[in-house]
């Protein structure tokens, strides 16, 4: 069914709606809008997918996000689960006609919560879940709520690999608009730069498809950008052939931790392509350092690349061996043991430093609870960092340089205070070390500030794209373009 307006006068109330969003967007009344109630009942006629407002039996579920605590407690006057662009289409007209916040949301797996709102509409695209592929144009065509294990489950038949992250459950649109790291990006890079084309559905209701020769300037924001300029519906990406993986867990004692960081770190520094490592520091479970570490090179080879981390002494566990297939590395985790609440934010350090390795394990000791963990991700080497900055949205490509986490678990309500204090805390600390950057990806905040950490010298031109495609700021809930 057709959207019931036309496109100029959509575009006409789009105008005058974009400063009261701008205004309304933060706002924290979690009633759930009924006032919106009557023009949800007239967007039901014709909707494909599935609309879940509050008193629905599945209302709470529906609006959880993966990363439960106060701050994404929210309540949405209406999630639309979406089952294709018209959906889409539909359900940005209402929250412009309607003055209401717009979250949209793949996997849910926002550390701040962009992903959900309260008393407006959240367009849900895990049901755009369909996925082809391609094996003779090594090319994969998947819907943008598409979770990461499932594009690689489908690519695999084929001895092929998609360039996805290290989480099975993250939603791919959500990741490859953030830059997209993770275990290869040493071979092949972001997953952005293998993104071949994106179809898109803007504020003003049109389905674009952007590629290296339609919309080109939206492919180039794309790449990098966030959700800053349209929902995205469709991500076509090539796919690569991955003869071997070797990988698994090698773990260390946290009372180890100083000597075990600073080896993953003379491990990584000098690293091969093939080689991918992460190292996260928790005190849930068996409180230790786990070093994930993924070689995509000849498996022999795997034994001598990793005798630095083995020649530290007995680990408490070591897991290393040749996988059957690359979405076996899926299985690989911190050790940590499931909360009721969880809270994350995300930073960057220019380089894995003494002063950094001290201060991260320092944090670690003093935190309230042992539900505490700070993870070191994506080790910038190889592939990614040989793509020029400005060739994608995504610039943050300096070698040497890690993403970091940090997150705190805990059960009981009045525990939480003491746990995102921690979280601020260790934050604020390490930003001695961040060069006032963080990845897409990793949010801590919101506001011009952080958008800027996150963009810096490609912000201008991402600003212009944002004018062109979304001129009255409807998608705000990413690091948000406002001038």
């Amino acid at each position: 069914m057709p959207v019931r307006r036309s496109r100029r006068e959509f575009i006409a109330n789009s105008l005058w709606a974009g400063a009261a969003l701008a205004a309304s967007a933060c706002g924290r009344a979690g009633t759930g809008a009924p006032a919106i109630g009557p023009a949800i009942d007239r967007m039901r006629a014709g909707f494909r997918g599935n609309i879940i407002v509050p008193g629905d039996a599945g209302y709470d579920a529906a609006r959880a996000v993966f990363w439960k605590n106060p701050l994404t407690d929210r309540r949405p006057a209406v999630i639309a689960r979406c089952a294709g662009e018209e959906d889409v289409a539909r359900a940005i007209e209402l929250a412009v006609e309607q003055q209401v916040p717009l979250a949209v949301r793949g996997g849910g797996h926002s550390f701040v919560g962009w992903g959900t709102c309260d008393d407006g509409v959240v367009i849900d695209t895990s049901a755009m879940n369909a996925v082809s592929i391609d094996p003779a144009a090594r090319i994969a065509r998947a819907g943008a709520g598409v979770p990461t294990r499932e594009l690689v489950a489908a690519a695999a038949p084929y001895g092929l690999v998609p360039v996805v992250g290290q989480c099975p459950g993250v939603g791919l649109a959500g990741f490859i608009l953030g830059g997209g790291l993770g275990w290869l990006s040493g071979s092949h890079g972001a997953a952005c730069d293998h993104l071949v084309s994106a179809e898109v559905v803007s504020a003003d209701g049109r389905r674009l498809v952007a590629s290296a020769t339609e919309h080109s300037d939206l492919f180039w924001a794309l790449r990098g950008g966030g959700g800053n300029f349209g929902v995205a519906t469709t991500l076509t990406c090539r796919l690569y052939p991955v003869a071997s993986v070797t990988a698994g867990t090698i773990s260390f004692p946290l009372a180890d931790a100083r000597r075990a960081i600073r080896a993953f770190a003379d491990l990584m520094e000098g690293a091969p392509d093939e080689l991918q490592a992460r190292a996260v520091l928790t005190r849930d479970g068996q409180p230790a350092v786990h070093i994930n570490v993924c070689w995509t090179g000849e498996p022999g080879q795997a034994g001598g690349i990793l005798r630095p981390l083995r020649g530290l002494g007995a680990p408490v566990r070591d897991t290393v061996q040749p996988l059957a297939a690359f979405g076996d590395t899926f299985a690989m985790s911190g050790g940590g043991v499931p909360r009721t609440y969880t809270a994350v934010k995300g930073s960057y350090l220019e380089r894995l430093s003494p002063e950094a390795i001290d201060l991260i394990v320092d944090r670690l000791a003093e935190a309230p609870g042992s539900g505490a963990a700070i993870g070191l991700d994506h080790y910038m080497h190889g592939a990614v960092c040989r793509v020029p900055a400005d060739a994608t949205a995504f610039e943050l490509r300096t070698a040497n340089a890690v993403h970091i986490w940090v997150s705190a678990g805990w059960d009981a309500p009045g525990d939480g205070p003491a746990s995102t204090g921690w979280i601020d805390a260790t934050w604020e600390a390490l930003q001695a070390h961040a060069a006032g950057r963080v990845y897409t990806n990793f949010p801590a905040a919101e506001g011009d500030e952080a958008a800027r950490a996150a963009y810096r010298d490609n912000y201008s031109r991402l600003a212009s794209v944002k004018r062109t495609y979304d001129p009255t700021n409807v998608f705000q809930r990413n690091h948000n373009l406002r001038s």
